[in-house]
C-alpha cells in the first residue's frame, strides 16, 4: 500500500512569504522609496529649509536610500537562478551586504533618536536648544552615529564564506583494463583540479549502467566528466558558530538597535506631544502677533517629528518585540518553528522597508514648508508663466495708478534717469568715455 508524503504548512507559509515579500512587494517599495527619498534630498538641501532638523532628516533620507538599495541586492537571493557560477560575484560580497544594510538600519534608528532629543531640548528648553542645538553640532553628531554603527555591526561581513558545489552534467564512459591482485578498480568519482571538492555520479546520469565491483570483468569503465556545472551558496564561518560570539553580538544588536532606542523615542515622544498640547492651549492667549507665528512654525515641526517617529514605531516594534522573544526563548528549535520564524522574519523586514519608503509621504501629509518647495522646484516653469502673464501685470498696473511709487519705465522717462542710466550703463558715445563722472550732459546721449 503506498504512502503519500504530507507537506509540511510551515514550509509552504515560508515559500508564500519570500515569493510575495522578496519577489513583488519590496521591489515595488524600493522604486517608491528611492525616489522619494532623492525627491526629499533635493528639498531639505535648499537654502530656505536649512534648520537642524532638516540636517537631521537629510541624513535620514540618506541612510533609508542606501538601506533600500542593499535590501534590494539581498532579495537577489531568493531567485532561482542565482546560485549559477556566473552569479561568484554577487556570492563574494555577500557577507558585505550585509553588513552595508545593517548599518544602514542602525543609522537610521539612531539618526530618529538624535532628532527627537534635539526636538524635545527646543520645545521644552528654548534658551539651551539655542546653544546645544545647532547646525555644526548636528553634523558632527551625525558623522559619529554613523561610524559607530558600520564599526559595531563589522563584524557581520565575516559570517559568511563561499560555499562551491561541482556537478557532472555529461559523463563519457572509456574501457581500460586495470587488475591488480585480481581486483578490479572502477572509479566512480572524480576530483576539481583546484581543490578536494568531489563530484559524484549518481544512477540517472549512467542511466542505470554505472559499473561496480560486482559486475566489473576483465575491464573496467573509467567515467570521465565532460561538462561541469558549480552551484554557488554561502555558508558559516567558525565565526558565526561561535557560540560566545552569537550570543553577546545578538544580545548587543537586540538592545543597542532595538530595546534602547525604542526606549528614548517613546519617551522623549510622549514629552513632546504633552508640550504641543500644552502650546496649543496657551496660543490663544499670545497678543504677540509674530510670537504666534514663530510658535505656530514650531509646533508643525514638531507634529512632523511625530508622524516620523509613530511611523517608525508601527514598523519597527514587531521586529524589536521578535528580537527580544527570540532571545529568550530556550526551547530546542524544530524545522517547522524555523520556518515560521524565517517566514515572519520576511514579513517584518517588509514592514522596515515600508518605514524606509514612506517618510517622504509623511512630509508631504505634514509639512507645508515641504510642499511649498516641492513646487518652487519643480513646477518652477508653470509659476514663472503665470506670474508673467498675469501678476506682472497686475502689478505694473497698481504701481502705474497709484502715487507712492512709479515703475521702473516711468523712472526711466525723466531727464535724471536718462543721464543716470548712461553713467551706469556701457557708453554710447566718445565723449561720455573721456568725460569725468558726474559731469555728463544730455547732448551727450546723442549717437
Amino acid at each position: 500500500m503506498e504512502t503519500t508524503e504530507i507537506e509540511d504548512p510551515s514550509a509552504g507559509f515560508l515559500d508564500s512569504t519570500r515569493f510575495w515579500v522578496q519577489r513583488v512587494f519590496v521591489p515595488i517599495l524600493v522604486i517608491i522609496g528611492v525616489g522619494g527619498n532623492i525627491v526629499t534630498v533635493m528639498i531639505l538641501t535648499r537654502r530656505r529649509m536649512r534648520c537642524t532638523t532638516h540636517i537631521y532628516l537629510t541624513a535620514l533620507a540618506v541612510a533609508d536610500l542606501i538601506y533600500l538599495l542593499f535590501v534590494f541586492v539581498l532579495s537577489f537571493e531568493h531567485y532561482s537562478n542565482i546560485h549559477d557560477g556566473r552569479f561568484v560575484l554577487y556570492w563574494r560580497f555577500y557577507g558585505m551586504t550585509h553588513w552595508l544594510c545593517d548599518a544602514a538600519s542602525s543609522t537610521s534608528v539612531w539618526l530618529i533618536v538624535s532628532f527627537t532629543v534635539e526636538r524635545y531640548i527646543i520645545v521644552c528648553h528654548p534658551l539651551r536648544g539655542k546653544v546645544y542645538c545647532t547646525e555644526s553640532r548636528a553634523k558632527s553628531i551625525i558623522t559619529v552615529i554613523s561610524l559607530l554603527c558600520l564599526i559595531s555591526t563589522a563584524s557581520t561581513t565575516f559570517e559568511y564564506q563561499l560555499s562551491v558545489r561541482a556537478h557532472c552534467l555529461e559523463v563519457n564512459n572509456a574501457t581500460q583494463t586495470s587488475i591488480v591482485n585480481d581486483t578490479y578498480i572502477t572509479p566512480t568519482t572524480e576530483y576539481l583540479d583546484e581543490g578536494d571538492e568531489e563530484i559524484q555520479h549518481d544512477q540517472s546520469s549512467c542511466n542505470g549502467n554505472c559499473p561496480t565491483a560486482a559486475n566489473a570483468t576483465n575491464s573496467s569503465e573509467v567515467e570521465t566528466c565532460l561538462k561541469k556545472t558549480h552551484t554557488i551558496y554561502t555558508e558559516g564561518t567558525d565565526l558565526s558558530k561561535n557560540v560566545t560570539y552569537t550570543t553577546i553580538f545578538y544580545w548587543f544588536s537586540s538592545i543597542t538597535f532595538g530595546l534602547l532606542p525604542f526606549v528614548l523615542i517613546a519617551m522623549f515622544n510622549s514629552f513632546l506631544v504633552a508640550a504641543v498640547y500644552r502650546s496649543m492651549r496657551t496660543r490663544k492667549a499670545l497678543t504677540n502677533a509674530a510670537e504666534n507665528t514663530r510658535q505656530r512654525h514650531e509646533n508643525r515641526i514638531t507634529i512632523l517629528l511625530i508622524g516620523i517617529v509613530v511611523l517608525f514605531l508601527v514598523c519597527q516594534t514587531p521586529t524589536a518585540a521578535f528580537l527580544i522573544y527570540d532571545a529568550l526563548d530556550t526551547t530546542a528549535p524544530s524545522k517547522s518553528g524555523e520556518n515560521i520564524k524565517r517566514g515572519l522574519g520576511n514579513i517584518f523586514n517588509l514592514l522596515i522597508t515600508l518605514n524606509a519608503s514612506l517618510n517622504f509621504l509623511m512630509y508631504c501629509v505634514l509639512s507645508a514648508n515641504y510642499r511649498s518647495t516641492f513646487r518652487s522646484v519643480f513646477c518652477a516653469k508653470k509659476l514663472h508663466r503665470g506670474d508673467t502673464a498675469f501678476s506682472r501685470y497686475y502689478r505694473e498696473r497698481q504701481t502705474s495708478t497709484t502715487g507712492f511709487r512709479r515703475n521702473q519705465s516711468e523712472y526711466q522717462r525723466t531727464p535724471r534717469g536718462l543721464e543716470s542710466t548712461s553713467l551706469t550703463s556701457i557708453p554710447r558715445s566718445k565723449s561720455l568715455m573721456t568725460r569725468p563722472l558726474g559731469h555728463a550732459k544730455s547732448t551727450d546721449l546723442v549717437v
